[in-house]
């Protein structure tokens, strides 16, 4: 499992931050999100997050079906984060 900051949008135009867990076998794809990425420009996002922070989107597998979600970070961060992961499960 690897740990992540998910950005969500709730109500309205609010967005909150979590933590959450991923099983990387599930991961399909990672790419980075720009609508998320032109909301913090423009402001529209309401948390403390450096303007340029770079945001990805993750389509997930489920069985027959796959979500998506958005997570803080660049692709390529991301993609560190799973080798760094693979690594340690190969060891343990």
């Amino acid at each position: 499992m690897i740990e992540l900051i998910q950005i969500e949008k709730t109500i309205g135009t609010e967005f909150q931050l979590k933590k959450i867990y991923i099983n990387p076998s599930h991961i399909i794809f990672i790419s980075e999100d720009v609508k998320y990425k032109s909301f913090l420009r423009e402001g529209k996002i309401n948390l403390d997050i450096d303007r340029n922070a770079i945001f990805s989107k993750i389509r997930l597998n489920e069985g027959q079906y796959a979500s998506e979600i958005v997570v803080v970070g660049d692709p390529a961060s991301i993609q560190s984060k799973l080798i760094i992961n693979k690594k340690t499960l190969l060891r343990g």
